[in-house]
């Protein structure tokens, strides 16, 4: 079986076959320029303004064309990075202000100058953002800030000069870089807005967000690729920058065409016979036909597949076995022996196609301040002896377990077989599960925040990897109680976040998040099973693919070997 890893140059590139056969080794000439690299998309993107998406397709295409003041280093899913900015920030004491100087010398895609007023037009633009549709849809914004105008964290933008920009905040934000890293805050031309009606609050009237007049006139940013053209439902097509500023990532490829499939056997399909050059996801099922089909591939280079798997590392979510802290999950004992019933690296195998690692936190492992925690693992005598100390035994161990149908794939792959699998773990050690499920959209999603699942399995993928946006929002207290979706109160853990969250300086955060992973693992308020890692796939002669666990990848290193 073959694997790409994530390669961080691409001035030669050798692709290593480690099939079942003989290995073989083959080094390819340098990267060639031109061609068209066409991408396989699990669903259409939203809209032609990154501000107002927050689905993954949109967010992948958008990775291509707009840029941030901070970026993430290359197959990396936490490690902020300058991009327009020209080093990181200056951050006042206080942790109030963020003082950027810019790169010189930008140009957007219609020509106009990239500079600190265009910075804090697009920040004011947001911000601004009436009641409605277009704050509806700028989820980013609102998640990094809180809100919008008065509400929003994000107090004023100040441009002193072309190459300054400084960032007011009501509150110290410890997120704030990792959170603007996220290509909804990519920097547009506020000629190119302004010119289309980008601010026109009915959306199906507003041709920047819908992308109406092609190329300059919608999604320009500074990226190494052109938004040129969007057809509702059939594919968005980008072309390379000539002019992009950056001559360390200048683009190969002349031209990107992303594609839409209904379901994951058509865009399979579309790989295989070669419609399409890369998948940018695939699922488990379609893991195990590609693995098989390098298994037995014969070509002229020994080991070698016209299909490789494209390996992305650790992921960026976390699919956990979630409890509701009443009842007979108020019980320490009883948490600690769910943990040690489930044998969560036999999940990985049985329906994840191996493509996952096992969680050992309730962060991934590449997130920012990820703690190993050491959680139990599979020891069957073990729970059975936490039951009894918990004096817990019989009817009183009768539980439900949700599980959802209709789930994304991407989310849960087979949300049924893991459930059956988790309950037979359960039944082993002397628990009674009665299986239950619901529509996933939108009764288990409703009906999982509401608290009214006392077990169930959860999936959240990041918005960005850090700790905010795994245990701040899942244990934080509501209005000075704890969230109805665990029901779980522990004061402690929420004072060391609610203080994580504010810290001016990175070692106090670190120390704060660290904290907090360490009260949870002393509690376990749920139980971390898996980290899924979502491959691609491409043909291979794809070269140059730098992956990264949360799918921010952009597309400028890739090459076409043909």
């Amino acid at each position: 079986m073959k694997r790409w890893a994530s390669v961080l140059a691409v001035s030669t590139l050798l692709a290593v076959a480690c099939g079942r056969g003989p290995s073989a080794t083959v080094q390819h000439a340098g990267p060639r320029e031109g061609g068209i690299l066409t991408v396989a998309l699990d669903s259409d993107i939203r809209y032609a303004d990154p501000a107002l998406v927050s689905d993954d397709s949109s967010l992948y295409v958008a990775n291509q064309v707009v840029e941030g003041l901070v970026g993430l280093g290359p197959g990396t899913i936490s490690d902020v990075v300058p991009v327009l900015a020209s080093a990181m920030p200056t951050v006042g004491s206080d942790g109030l202000t963020y003082t950027f100087k810019l790169r010189s010398g930008i140009k957007f895609h219609d020509g106009t100058d990239f500079d600190a007023a265009a910075v804090k037009f697009n920040y004011d633009r947001w911000n601004a953002f009436p009641k409605g549709a277009l704050q509806n849809n700028a989820y980013y914004f609102a998640a990094a800030f809180g809100g919008f105008g008065a509400l929003s964290n994000l107090a004023k933008v100040d441009a002193p000069d072309p190459s300054t920009v400084v960032f007011h905040l009501r509150h110290a934000q410890s997120d704030f870089l990792i959170s603007q890293a996220v290509s909804a805050f990519g920097i547009q031309s506020p000629t190119a807005i302004r010119k289309n009606d980008g601010n026109n609050a009915d959306l199906t009237k507003n041709p920047y967000a819908r992308g109406a007049n092609g190329q300059g006139n919608a999604m320009v940013g500074t990226g190494p690729f052109m938004f040129n053209d969007w057809v509702g439902g059939d594919h968005v097509a980008l072309i390379r920058n000539p002019n992009y500023w950056n001559a360390q990532s200048e683009p190969f490829l002349a031209q990107i065409i992303f594609k839409v499939f209904a379901t994951p056997a058509a865009k399979l399909a579309a790989l295989q016979s070669g419609a399409v050059d890369l998948v940018e996801t695939l699922d488990p099922a379609a893991v195990e036909i590609v693995e098989t089909a390098e298994a037995g591939a014969s070509n002229a280079v020994a080991g070698a597949s016209s299909v490789v798997l494209l390996d992305r590392g650790n992921g960026c979510n976390l699919t956990q076995l979630a409890m509701n802290d009443s009842n007979l999950f108020s019980s320490s004992g009883v948490r600690l022996a769910v943990a040690s019933a489930v044998n969560r690296s036999s999940y990985i195998s049985g329906f994840y196609a191996g493509e996952a690692s096992v969680a050992d936190s309730w962060l991934p492992a590449g997130a920012l301040y990820y703690k190993r925690e050491y959680l139990p693992t599979h020891n069957v005598t073990g729970a059975m002896g936490d039951l009894a100390q918990a004096g817990v035994s019989g009817s009183g161990l009768t539980v439900d377990l949700w599980y959802p149908t209709g789930a994304p794939a991407l989310i849960f792959p087979n949300a049924q077989g893991l459930a059956q699998a988790v309950a037979l773990d359960l039944r082993a050690v002397g628990f009674t599960v009665n299986l239950r499920n619901e529509a996933y959209s939108p009764n288990y999603l409703a009906d999982q925040a509401a608290g009214k699942l006392p077990l169930w399995l959860q999936s959240q993928s990041c918005n960005w990897a850090s700790p905010d946006d795994f245990l701040y929002r899942a244990f934080h207290y509501v209005n000075g109680a704890p969230s109805q979706m665990f029901n779980y109160k522990n004061d402690a853990l929420n004072a060391v976040m609610t203080g994580a969250v504010s810290e001016t300086t990175t070692a106090k955060a670190k120390a704060d998040w660290e904290r907090a992973q360490d009260l949870i693992r002393a509690d376990l308020p749920t139980v971390p099973l898996l980290d899924a890692k979502l491959p691609a796939a491409s043909r291979s002669y794809v070269m140059g693919f730098v992956a990264a666990g949360n799918r921010v990848e952009t597309l400028s290193t890739v090459w076409l070997n043909k």
